[in-house]
């Protein structure tokens, strides 16, 4: 019973732990984009 309490929030963190990792290397394109698209709007 112990392990089933403690694997939910472990796999949510994980998840959310992966889901970071995954988005960090898109930063500077997603940046780069704002700042062209607000340079498009101006």
């Amino acid at each position: 019973m112990a392990d089933m309490d403690f694997k939910e929030p472990y796999n949510i963190l994980y998840f959310l732990g992966l889901v970071l990792a995954l988005l960090i290397p898109t930063l500077p394109a997603t940046l780069t984009w704002l700042s062209v698209l607000q340079n498009m709007n101006s």
